[in-house]
């Protein structure tokens, strides 16, 4: 392992790439060959700017949005509740510190729970705009599903072409109706009990490396427009989405509950997973595992720690430019309007658990641990401190979680996806001190780079 942090840049993406592999079948995420340094669509209404956090009125059939009384479910009926709030991406404005969450783009503090889904599609806005590119509208395409027995299909077509996301489905015991496992390639190997339904990735884009894109991947002949305006993570998220659209199509030839779904995926399918369950509020359990830079890592604070230590770890101009927007490479972090720790936030009120792992120091555990703490204070605003949780267990092989993280997984899924009793007040932070040589100390303060606090919320 020393030599393998002591290593220069290339040679750490090989041998973590092979790592990462061959882990994560183990983990439920069978991914191709994959990047170190990633160890790892909604309709939205012209934005006007300027007012972008007006509380729209709760929208029929949307039980899980958060109301003035409160939760009514964990899990929303559609896919961006907040999709009629007019809202604009934020301006490029140096900040040192995180952004606070509960701002809106005009400088206003949210002050209702109702506020928060037209805050969390600024946020949305914000992602799309500055890393991914915007999701396609779902309007612009139709899906069609087909199981039989053994195999779902999923047809989605749009005026210029069509592609099939199929996943061979593992039944789960008992009677139903089930929730359901999607993990990022391959059954999940953290959620159990529920029905796999895995989301092949390379049926949408190919997860190559190093910023290499092909324009014949099956999502360009779909939209074929999106030709170079569109990352992977905004491809992947909207397949996510669409598999989700043809599960609730025969959702009862499956024998699941459409309102109990988890995602899963490690090292850059942990990625996967959080921009999925981001993105899709039909998602009502989001598990992010060694996600590192580009998951629930800060672009701010893994700048921060490379100025400190000289340790490289990804950040945003080291990242991999076909998963994220090439004009990424050149953006300030300290300027954006955002960072992750509001990408984490836009899973809220959703339950949410994330694994770090601090042996492998490309993930930069120091900065995802600081960036999940500070999206802790929008799930504790919002009433729902029990769907969050964290284990930064280290010690372990990459995508191989600990004893704990497949506790805490267990945990959580028992809770939001079996209806069982689980305790989920699980916190274990990353450890300060070095776990391999040559590795830097970490600082674990949060309050240094945060200089706003929760507001209470009606």
């Amino acid at each position: 392992m020393n030599s393998l942090m002591n290593s220069n840049v290339s040679l750490r993406v090989a041998s973590l790439s092979l790592l990462g592999s061959l882990a994560a079948f183990s983990c439920g995420s069978k991914e191709s060959p994959s990047n170190p340094l990633n160890p790892s669509a909604t309709p939205d209404a012209p934005g006007a700017g300027g007012e972008p956090s007006a509380t729209m009125s709760t929208p029929e059939n949307s039980d899980g949005v958060i109301t003035s009384a409160g939760l009514l479910r964990p899990v929303a009926a559609t896919q961006n509740s907040g999709a009629a709030c007019e809202v604009e991406a934020g301006a490029m404005s140096k900040n040192p510190l995180l952004p606070n969450p509960f701002a809106n783009h005009d400088g206003t503090i949210i002050s209702a729970k109702t506020d928060w889904e037209c805050r969390r599609n600024e946020i949305k806005k914000d992602i799309e705009q500055y890393e991914i590119g915007a999701l396609p509208d779902p309007a612009l395409t139709t899906v069609a599903a087909t199981y039989d027995g053994t195999k779902l299909d999923v047809v989605v077509t749009s005026a210029a072409g069509s592609l099939t996301l199929s996943s061979v489905v593992t039944p789960a015991e008992g009677d139903g109706p089930h929730c359901v496992a999607i993990g990022m390639n391959n059954n999940s190997g953290l959620i159990n009990g529920c029905v796999q339904i895995p989301f092949m990735h390379d049926q949408v884009v190919n997860a190559n490396q190093m910023g290499m894109v092909n324009q014949n991947d099956p999502f360009y002949k779909v939209f074929p427009e999106r030709w170079t305006n569109i990352a992977n993570y905004a491809a992947w998220s909207w397949g996510i989405s669409r598999l989700i659209d043809g599960i609730d199509q025969v959702k009862d030839q499956l024998n699941v509950d459409i309102s109990k779904i988890g995602v899963h995926g490690c090292s850059y399918a942990g990625k996967m997973a959080l921009f999925g369950g981001a993105f899709d509020e039909r998602v009502t359990l989001t598990i992010a595992q060694e996600s590192g830079g580009g998951g629930i890592n800060s672009w701010r604070l893994s700048q921060n720690f490379v100025t400190r230590t000289g340790t490289q770890i990804e950040k945003i101009d080291n990242t991999n430019y076909s998963w994220f927007l090439p004009s990424m490479k050149a953006l300030d972090p300290y300027s954006l309007p955002h960072d992750h720790h509001e990408l984490v936030a836009m899973v809220a009120p959703r339950a949410f658990v994330t694994f770090g792992n601090r042996n492998y120091e490309w993930l930069g555990d120091e900065s995802g641990y600081r960036s999940v703490v500070a999206a802790q204070q929008v799930w504790a605003a919002l009433g729902a401190s029990d769907k969050f949780g964290y284990d930064f267990t280290t010690d372990h092989t990459h995508c191989t979680a600990a004893p704990s993280q497949v506790s805490a997984a267990g945990a959580f899924a028992s809770k939001f996806l079996l209806g069982q009793d689980a305790d989920t007040n699980i916190a274990i932070p990353t450890d300060v001190n070095p776990h391999s040589a040559g590795q830097p100390l970490y600082d674990l303060d949060e309050t240094e780079v945060i200089d706003w606090t929760a507001p209470t919320l009606l």
